[in-house]
């Protein structure tokens, strides 16, 4: 974490860059069933701003290195992993400085 989200295509053809929303996104490549949907709720409940990108880890996506990739406003990556964390609420607001 902590590094500039590296560029990469999505399938839909377009840079990753062009899909991230204004506030935090997740990336969500061949996750786990209901890991977007509980960051969704967790962002949603804290009036974070929240956008969710899902995609398959094919051409290249695999290259992340994780299934789940939390990217900042600032497009760095904040969070990563294969599973989402058992306390995502805690991981936005430590994320938002709250």
């Amino acid at each position: 974490t902590g590094h500039h989200l590296p560029p990469q295509e999505l399938s839909s053809g377009c840079n990753v860059f062009e899909a991230l929303g204004e506030g935090f996104t997740l990336l969500a490549f061949d996750a786990p069933a209901g890991a977007a949907a509980a960051f969704e709720t967790a962002a949603r409940e804290l009036n974070v701003p929240f956008a969710t990108v899902c995609d398959t880890g094919a051409g290249g996506r695999a290259e992340y290195g994780a299934r789940l990739i939390l990217v900042r406003p600032d497009q760095y990556i904040a969070w990563c992993g294969d599973e989402a964390p058992e306390d995502i609420a805690a991981l936005l607001l430590s994320m938002t400085g709250r």
